[in-house]
């Protein structure tokens, strides 16, 4: 069966690293007569894992990482999957070739000869820590974006700009913080394990290097703690902001209510057809019409008073 996979690879001495973008049943099945992968490690390549998992095996091990990627047609986040089996001499990605750090990484790899050798000298293990490296820092941009988007959002609440309701804006940047928390923060314990396998491709040597990644993973948690807690008070704020807004709306109609009341009980009792007061008067219109006219300035007046403008 043909394969509609995109397949490259790269090779240094003995190791070779193979990118996969949209594996398929044909390439996962030569994957499995070449290395001896589990049947259910390739299943998951096909299938969209919940949460970040490692799988350790005699002679390789396999990781589900999840990456944030941001969807520019409807400004949200969305969660990319990157399945990594790691062996001695090798070091295969599947991914569905949305992960644009893993493709730059990949060509610098393939286009560097001198960055290539001085990476692939040190083994898989290193490699992959150069690549899980390269894409969670890849997440503080879209983590410094919005960041200034809920600064902007500040601003706008705070200089009581009440023309322009940041709801929506708000709930967008709730719903991208929930999906970069959901993609990110997972993986400290994954990164723990990594730290802890002791294997031949991944060993005690490279432990510091995956505390360099779990140092990048809990700066992210840091900043995303602190931007749930900023566009919480925004919120917050922004409600209060709305509320506000409408009282004094309906406080002014409800005086316009009240000081036209009497104008119009007024109005309609002299346009009944009955005898009253002033009614052969020659000035009776402009007569009626400062009564009403003093009526309402002593309304506002009271008003006044009362503090209710």
């Amino acid at each position: 069966m043909p394969s509609s996979s995109k397949i490259r690879e790269v090779v240094h001495g003995k190791l070779v690293w193979k990118d996969i973008e949209k594996p398929d049943e044909a390439t996962l099945e030569r994957l499995k007569d070449t290395y001896g992968f589990h049947e259910l490690d390739l299943e998951d390549c096909l299938s969209k894992t919940e949460s970040p998992k490692l799988e350790e095996y005699d002679d390789y091990v396999f990781v589900v990482f999840h990456f944030p990627i941001r969807n520019l047609r409807t400004e949200s986040i969305d969660i990319e999957s990157l399945n990594v089996f790691i062996g001695n001499n090798y070091l295969i990605t599947l991914s569905h070739g949305r992960l644009k750090k893993l493709d730059e990484t990949f060509l610098e790899m393939e286009s560097d000869r001198r960055y290539r050798r001085e990476n692939f000298a040190k083994g898989s293990g290193y490699l992959l820590y150069i690549l899980m490296s390269e894409l969670f820092e890849s997440c503080f941009p879209q983590l410094s974006q919005i960041h200034h988007f809920i600064r902007e959002i500040e601003g706008d609440i705070f200089e009581g700009k009440v023309a322009k309701d940041r709801l929506y804006d708000i709930i967008l940047v709730k719903r991208q913080l929930i999906n970069l928390k959901r993609a990110i923060l997972p993986h400290a314990p994954i990164i723990l394990q990594l730290e802890h396998l002791h294997t031949r491709f991944i060993n005690k040597k490279l432990e510091l290097y995956f505390d360099d990644v779990a140092d990048k993973i809990s700066r992210a948690k840091s900043l995303l703690s602190s931007m749930t807690d900023m566009i919480e008070t925004l919120s917050d704020a922004n409600e209060s902001l709305t509320s506000h807004n409408t009282n004094r709306v309906m406080k002014i109609l409800t005086i316009f209510s009240a000081t036209l009341l009497p104008l119009t009980f007024i109005t309609g009792l002299y346009g009944m057809n009955v005898p009253l007061p002033l009614e052969n008067h020659s000035g009776a219109f402009f007569l009626v019409l400062s009564g009403m006219l003093g009526l309402l300035v002593v309304m506002l007046l009271f008003f006044k008073i009362k503090r209710w403008l």
